[in-house]
């Protein structure tokens, strides 16, 4: 009777370890964002809640502006206040610089789009108007994680993650030359990505999901043979 009794225990313990361990980190609507600072250590509160210290992983609504405000202690650095778009689903990655006050680094950022004349440039799903002579720009946008979209009719559509820093110190270019839907060419959807922004999948599975049920199932075989 133990042996049964053991035997239903141990089923139900890998049941449990695997059902927990398989959850996926975050809802469809949901996105996860690692937020890494230099300096690192530095405080980082997402739309209002304190989340850790850098480097630190969130989750944020998926698809939606979270504000973003990362502060080093003492009074030699500038606070960074800025934003992170992410899609739904994603994972990212985004590098925050913490600049000092001497260096008067600006808060808001410049974004360069070039590409495909008369095509329509979206930034976090908001249309800002279209490329003509090669390129259109959006001045004073939040520093921060955007999204950029780049449609035209007759297109596939491109789709992008940019980081933005201060426009005295860099320019967010992104290069969007779109691709007829007639030609059956893949679609450049992360083509885009600064390498600052690194997209790894989302985490779905621990390991202690593969060891757990070794574990436990050798101790059930052991226990029967007696």
């Amino acid at each position: 009777m133990k042996k049964y009794l053991l035997t239903a225990v141990l089923c139900l313990f890998l049941i449990a370890a695997c059902g927990v361990t398989t959850v996926s980190a975050f809802a469809e609507n949901e996105a996860g964002l690692t937020i890494n600072s230099e300096p690192s250590g530095a405080t980082v509160t997402v739309s209002g809640k304190l989340v850790g210290y850098t480097p630190v992983f969130t989750v944020i609504p998926g698809d939606a502006m979270a504000n973003v405000r990362v502060e080093i202690p003492g009074n030699t650095y500038e606070v960074w206040k800025g934003s992170a778009y992410v899609p739904s689903g994603q994972n990212v990655s985004m590098n925050v610089t913490v600049y000092k006050k001497s260096e008067g680094a600006k808060d808001v950022g410049l974004v360069s789009v070039s590409g495909t004349e008369g095509a329509q440039v979206f930034l976090d799903n908001s249309y800002y108007g279209t490329i003509a002579d090669g390129s259109f720009t959006i001045d004073n946008v939040k520093l921060g994680l955007h999204s950029v979209e780049v449609k035209a009719e007759g297109y596939n559509e491109y789709a992008t993650l940019i980081e933005v820093r201060p426009k005295n110190f860099a320019t967010a270019n992104v290069a969007a030359d779109l691709v007829p839907v007639s030609s059956g060419a893949d679609v450049p959807t992360t083509a885009g990505t600064p390498l600052s922004t690194t997209v790894p999948p989302a985490p779905t599975k621990s390991p202690v999901c593969v060891v757990l049920p070794v574990i436990a199932l050798m101790g059930a075989w052991a226990v029967l043979r007696r």
